[in-house]
């Protein structure tokens, strides 16, 4: 077998996850889950509201990977000393630290700040361009039925990148 030609991204260590959809009729299902279950700083609003969700919690989830990782967006969490990668909203005068999808349950209106860091000092890359910008909107939608779907995320990430470049 060849190595790819480009690198492949895996994401590991989910421990709670299940393999879900499949075809029925030739249609792929949308299966639904209930069990809220999940790191805090990457739940999609509808877990945080216990709600049941379908596979589009995960491109929330993976909307959050992707901007804290563009963005190097860090927090600690309460009695940890070490750095974590995830988006959060700050509330409140005190600066109280909370995950991007509790604040969009509580306010589904909320409008995010992407980029969020306009002024970005070296080695820090710049920040995302429009086109990248308007993906991570898209997959941090708080209407689950307004993320992409997972069959068009890897064009819809080509696509930002090739026109982010120009």
């Amino acid at each position: 077998m060849m190595p790819p030609e480009e690198p492949i991204v895996k994401v590991a260590d989910f421990g709670l996850s299940k393999m879900s959809g499949g075809v029925v009729d030739g249609e792929l299902t949308r299966q639904h889950f209930s069990s809220t279950c999940g790191s805090d700083f990457y739940m999609a609003p509808e877990v945080w509201g216990g709600l049941t969700y379908t596979a589009q919690a995960d491109i929330f989830s993976l909307g959050v990977m992707f901007w804290a990782v563009l963005e190097r967006i860090t927090f600690l969490e309460e009695g940890a000393t070490q750095e974590q990668l995830g988006a959060y909203v700050c509330k409140g005068r005190s600066g109280w630290l909370i995950p991007l999808g509790e604040a969009l349950w509580e306010n589904n209106n909320l409008q995010l700040c992407i980029p969020m860091k306009f002024k970005r000092a070296p080695p820090l890359p710049p920040p995302p361009g429009p086109a990248m910008c308007t993906l991570l909107s898209d997959m941090l939608a708080s209407d689950p039925d307004a993320r992409p779907p997972a069959e068009q995320l890897e064009a819809r990430v080509r696509s930002a990148l090739e026109e982010d470049s120009h």
